[in-house]
C-alpha cells in the first residue's frame, strides 16, 4: 500500500481589520498596565520618603545651635583631654580667626 501524501490546505492570510484592531488595542492595553506600574511605584516611593524625611528642625537643638552661635562671637577659653591630659584652650571669635588665617596666607 502507498501511502498518499497528506493534503495540504491553503490558508488565507488573516483579515486586515481584525489584525490592526487586536494589535491597537494589546498596545493600549500594555501602555496603561506602564502606566499604572509606574503611577505605583512613585507612589509608593513618595509614601517611603515622605515617612522618612523630617523637615522640621527639632525643638531640642535649636538652643543649643543659639547657644553655639553665640560662642561663635566671643572670647573665653575651654578645657579639653589630650592623650589623658587636661588641656586649656582659648576661644577667639570666628571674625578674628578669618583675619588670622588670611595674614597667614599672605
Amino acid at each position: 500500500m502507498q501511502q498518499t501524501p497528506a493534503a495540504t490546505e491553503q490558508l488565507d492570510d488573516p483579515e486586515m481589520g481584525s489584525t490592526w484592531f487586536y494589535s491597537i488595542v494589546g498596545i493600549i492595553i500594555f501602555i496603561v498596565f506602564c502606566l499604572a506600574v509606574s503611577v505605583l511605584f512613585f507612589d509608593v516611593k513618595g509614601d517611603f520618603v515622605e515617612e522618612r524625611v523630617i523637615e522640621e528642625t527639632p525643638t531640642l537643638s535649636a538652643p543649643l545651635r543659639l547657644e553655639q552661635k553665640g560662642l561663635l562671637g566671643q572670647y573665653g577659653s575651654y578645657t579639653e583631654t589630650v592623650d589623658d591630659k587636661t588641656v586649656e584652650r582659648i576661644r577667639i571669635p570666628i571674625e578674628r580667626a578669618i583675619e588670622l588665617k588670611a595674614a597667614q596666607s599672605k
